[in-house]
């Protein structure tokens, strides 16, 4: 299994503005620090109403806020379906042309490891996106011309225990105690999709689900993953 020093190409799948932050920010942060870079492949990213929130949210604001985060954590990024009335509707694409579509970006990319939003989600955007992007990182030899991912690991979000299934196990962690600040930053770069306590998106949240994954390997704060496959 490589370090973090060792990678150099992180490709986070993320199925909307924010998620990237909240299921891996810290991580991000300290590929930020590495010689390694990361880019971001947002599903759908478009104006919206939230709960919680007066008002709706432009596609320009949205955009706005990438920039800003992409700034504090030094990614590229790229939206698969631009202010195209996408959000809540990635189960209507056939998941054909989505596995088409990431098969694509895997082999531009090349990941060393490529990281998934979870799939024990009632988010219908979260699974789709996990189902076909799996799928595309299935194992097949580069000599048939396709990029064979090393590390391929799912990272978890603070609303997942409102589920149906049982919760996968992780297994894998990341210290993030150097780098939680600017994991806090980056989703107070996220102000339209920020909520105040006891919200689960709301920084007392996020804070808290990285203190107790530290609490897991003995440290002040952490990310936790599930790994799907890792080639030592």
């Amino acid at each position: 299994m490589r370090s973090l020093e060792e990678l150099e190409r992180v490709l986070v799948i993320a199925p909307h503005a924010d998620d990237e932050v909240l299921g891996c920010g810290g991580l991000l942060a300290k590929v930020a620090d590495s010689p390694g870079r990361a880019h971001v492949v947002f599903m759908s990213v478009d104006g919206f109403h939230h709960y919680g929130l007066t008002g709706g949210t432009t596609f320009e604001q949205r955009v706005e806020e990438i920039e800003a985060v992409a700034r504090l954590l030094d990614f590229t990024w790229e939206i698969v379906y631009p202010n195209q009335d996408m959000i809540e509707k990635l189960d209507a694409v056939p998941k054909r042309d989505l596995v088409d579509r990431f098969e694509k970006i895997y082999n531009e990319h090349k990941p060393d490891l490529l990281l998934l939003p979870c799939f024990v989600d009632y988010d219908q955007d979260h699974r789709r996106t996990f189902e076909t992007a799996f799928a595309a990182a299935r194992p097949i030899s580069p000599k048939f011309g396709k990029w064979l991912i090393p590390m391929v690991l799912a990272y978890e979000q603070n609303k997942l225990n409102f589920a149906w299934q049982d919760l996968p196990k992780c297994t894998m962690y990341t210290d993030i105690s150097s780098h939680i600040e600017q994991k806090i930053a980056a989703i107070e770069a996220y102000a339209t999709q920020l909520r105040p306590p006891p919200h689960v998106r709301s920084l007392d949240g996020v804070r808290a689900l990285a203190r107790i994954r530290g609490a897991d390997i003995g440290v002040d704060y952490a990310e936790a993953f599930q790994v799907f496959r890792a080639v030592l």
